[in-house]
């Protein structure tokens, strides 16, 4: 009984000594070192005498590029590339630091940072109910010296604040990233489709998926073809790679626009730019894609519909010469059902494709109706991801018209020169003519 009792004294000595030893851990409470913890980095984040850059990658992984001054009152002032506007007008809001599951950066009134993040997808080009999967609610991780690294507490976004200079700082104030954005609006106006830049003789191909914020680049030929791609943001004048592309001795981190010449041909379009200050050009003279996927893309794009049992639209027809709805399918009407775009299904036996103009009737019982349509053979070449299109039959009860824009459609589709492919966004893929470059669809994948 007493070895017993001698026991139970040991345990109760060494809890109370726990106890006490855990007492001391902190000499403070859970609410005074959090505050304490918001205060450092409310002084973290007010110190950088000019200002921070700030690197925004949203959830799909597009790059956004603001610029951000703290104050003490909990002011924000920002600029960023999202648009023209957007990097002109300095816009001041609201934000707070504040203890939720761990201390957090909060944008809370509505500012340019909000645009990514708004659910109206006419807002930012994104989609309906979740915009661009950005954030405006960011858990700190990490505070260095010259940066802060935080994450988007709902999408995961991630932002990296690094502390600008004055040069930074002048580069915003004086416009030169609203220039770079208007200015690279010129890059859109080229006739044809295949767009290379030309910088110490060599040629790289340059293809834009603006919905992320991404290029790829490809030079070379043959077995020495290759293609990288960098995500993009507007910098001073122009464009900056979030790595700069290497081949070889040469570098490219991006490109200033230094001028646009238009032309009402293509040979008389050239964009004068410069590369770490070396002066290069971009064209769109050519018939032919650099890219190496150009080769697999048709397959990819075949793929995708028949493992989903799903379909491609077009809702614009043919682009042409600079034209969007080149041959006018939106004017075409018949009684109570308008134009609303075309379909084309792929079949997994390669015959027997579906190509078919939709038209909706917002009358008579509203609904998707088929007027044109055809059963169509695409073949493709494997070796270099040329394809053709040609027609089997013409679908029963849905006859073309002899003349029109319904009859310019199909005629241009059966062009005996073919298509490459080119995946321009995750959901999106361009059949560009290889009679004339100038001529391309997009079909936009039904998901």
């Amino acid at each position: 009984m007493n070895k017993n009792l001698l026991y139970c004294l040991l345990a109760m000595i060494l809890v109370a000594s726990c106890k006490k030893d855990d007492d001391t851990v902190f000499d403070k409470s859970p609410d005074e070192r959090i505050n304490e913890a918001l205060k450092t980095y409310q002084t973290a984040i007010t110190s950088s005498q000019y200002g921070w850059n700030a690197n925004l990658i949203t959830a799909d992984g597009a790059p956004y590029r603001f610029y951000f001054t703290f104050t003490d009152s909990n002011r924000v002032q920002m600029f960023s590339d999202f648009d023209s506007t957007t990097a002109t007008d300095l816009k001041e809001s609201s934000y707070r630091l504040k203890a939720l599951q761990q201390p957090s950066l909060i944008f809370d009134t509505y500012s340019y940072i909000h645009i990514l993040s708004d659910p109206d997808a006419s807002v930012n080009n994104g989609q309906y109910g979740v915009g661009l999967k950005a954030d405006f609610e960011f858990a700190i991780d990490t505070v260095g010296a010259d940066s802060i690294s935080l994450t988007g507490r709902f999408n995961g976004s991630k932002m990296t604040l690094y502390k600008a200079s004055q040069t930074d700082r002048a580069i915003w104030t004086s416009k030169q990233v609203a220039n770079g954005v208007v200015s690279f609006k010129n890059y859109w106006k080229f006739l044809n489709y295949w767009r290379r830049l030309n910088y110490r003789g060599i040629d790289y191909e340059l293809q834009f998926d603006t919905s992320l914020k991404k290029v790829t680049v490809s030079w070379g030929t043959g077995n020495q073809a290759q293609s990288v791609t960098r995500g993009y943001y507007f910098w001073a004048n122009g464009i900056n790679f979030t790595d700069p592309v290497v081949n070889g001795n040469f570098t490219i981190p991006g490109f200033t626009i230094t001028s646009f010449t238009n032309g009402a041909t293509p040979a008389d379009q050239v964009m004068n730019v410069a590369v770490s200050g070396t002066a290069a050009t971009i064209k769109a003279t050519y018939t032919n894609s650099l890219n190496p996927d150009v080769k697999n893309a048709v397959t990819r794009w075949r793929n995708q519909a028949i493992n989903s049992g799903l379909y491609y639209v077009s809702f614009d027809g043919f682009h042409k010469n600079g034209v969007d709805d080149a041959y006018k399918l939106k004017t075409l009407v018949n009684d109570s059902a308008r134009y609303y775009a075309l379909l084309y299904a792929p079949n997994p036996t390669g015959y027997s494709d579906a190509f078919i103009n939709m038209y909706v009737d917002t009358v008579n019982e509203p609904a998707l109706v088929a007027i044109n349509g055809s059963w169509v053979k695409q073949t493709v070449n494997s070796n270099t991801g040329l394809a053709k299109v040609t027609e089997d039959s013409v679908r029963k009860n849905e006859p073309w018209p002899a003349t029109g824009p319904a009859a310019d459609t199909r005629a241009q589709m059966y062009k005996s020169g073919g298509y490459y492919f080119v995946q321009s966004s995750a959901i999106t893929y361009d059949m560009v003519s290889v009679d004339d470059p100038s001529v391309w669809i997009t079909w936009w994948w039904v998901f």
